[in-house]
């Protein structure tokens, strides 16, 4: 699974801790085997508040 794939997916921030739609990856974590990305979300709120970058818009 790339980080484009998580765009629009709804979840849960791992700053403000809400569920919401469109939260992006920020920080990957490799936890080892299986299919599911773990790592760091943001919603929109707090990607533009904490100025994060999501993993797939950067160079």
């Amino acid at each position: 699974m790339t980080a484009q794939a998580t765009t629009g997916r709804r979840g849960l921030c791992s700053w403000c801790g809400r569920f919401a739609t469109g939260i992006e990856l920020i920080q990957a974590e490799d936890a080892g085997s299986g299919p599911a990305v773990r790592g760091l979300y943001a919603c929109g709120p707090c990607r533009e508040v904490h100025r994060l970058v999501p993993l797939a818009d950067r160079p």
